[in-house]
C-alpha cells in the first residue's frame, strides 16, 4: 500500500537502486576505476602496472639504474631509474592514483621537485624533476594513467643531463620497479641503457630474481 500522500516504499527505493548498479557496473570498467574517499584505487594492487610515462622515442639516456652501486645519496644503492630527456620534455602519470606530495628542494646544481603519485595504500609512484621547468599538477589532484603531471628544465651544470629520477614505494619503502613496468616499457628502457656497453649492473636493476625479464636480450 501506498504512504499518504507519498511513494510506495519500492518506488521510493527504486532510485537509489538504480543508481547504485549503475556506479558498480562502471566500476567494472578500467574508464571509471573504483577510488575510495582518497582517491586511491582499492585492493588492486594485483592490477598495478606502470605504463609508459613519456613517449619512449624522447628518452635520450638512461643513466643510473635501481641497485647502482653507490649511486645514492651517501653512497646508498641507487633506488630508481635515471630517465634522461631533452628540456621541456612532459611525463605524464604512468597509473590512475593521488598526487599527494610535492616536495621542493635544491641540489648541489639546480632546484629539484619530487612529486608523489599514490596508487593506493601499497604503492606510490614518485616523479624527481632534475630540475623542474613546469607542474601542471598540486597535492591532492585525481589523474587518470596518462594525464600531464610536469616538465623537465634545463641543468646548469653543462657536464650534467637533466633528468627525472623515476621510483616506486611499496608500503613506504623504495622497491625495485621492473616487476611492475609494463613490457614495452621495460624492454624500452634496457634497450637504451644497454646501448653503452659495459655498465654495472648490466640491466635495469641488479636483483637477481628480476633478471628474467631480460631474457628477450641474451
Amino acid at each position: 500500500m501506498p504512504r499518504p500522500g507519498g511513494k510506495s516504499f519500492a518506488a521510493s527505493i527504486l532510485p537509489c537502486s538504480l543508481l547504485v548498479l549503475c556506479l558498480l557496473s562502471a566500476a567494472a570498467c578500467d574508464s571509471f576505476p573504483l577510488f575510495n574517499l582518497f582517491g586511491e584505487r582499492e585492493n588492486d594492487s594485483k592490477n598495478f602496472i606502470i605504463h609508459p610515462v613519456l613517449d619512449l622515442d624522447q628518452i635520450k639516456r638512461v643513466g643510473s639504474v635501481y641497485g647502482t652501486p653507490g649511486g645514492g645519496a651517501g653512497g646508498a644503492p641507487h633506488n630508481g631509474i635515471d630517465i634522461g630527456v631533452d628540456p621541456g620534455t612532459f611525463f605524464v602519470a604512468g597509473c590512475d592514483g593521488i598526487i599527494i606530495n610535492i616536495a621542493r628542494s635544491e641540489d648541489e646544481h639546480s632546484e629539484v621537485v619530487d612529486v608523489a603519485l599514490r596508487y593506493n595504500e601499497e604503492f606510490t609512484i614518485s616523479y624527481l624533476f632534475e630540475p623542474k621547468k613546469n607542474l601542471v599538477v598540486e597535492e591532492g589532484d585525481l589523474l587518470k594513467r596518462g594525464d600531464l603531471i610536469g616538465s623537465v628544465g634545463r641543468r646548469e651544470a653543462g657536464y650534467i643531463d637533466q633528468c627525472v629520477h623515476f621510483w616506486v614505494k611499496r608500503n613506504g619503502r623504495a622497491v625495485c620497479p621492473v616487476p611492475y613496468l609494463r613490457p614495452d616499457l621495460r624492454i624500452g628502457l634496457n634497450s637504451i641503457y644497454r646501448t653503452i656497453g659495459g655498465r654495472t649492473p648490466a640491466n635495469l636493476c641488479a636483483c637477481p630474481e628480476h633478471q628474467h625479464y631480460f631474457a628477450y636480450g641474451k
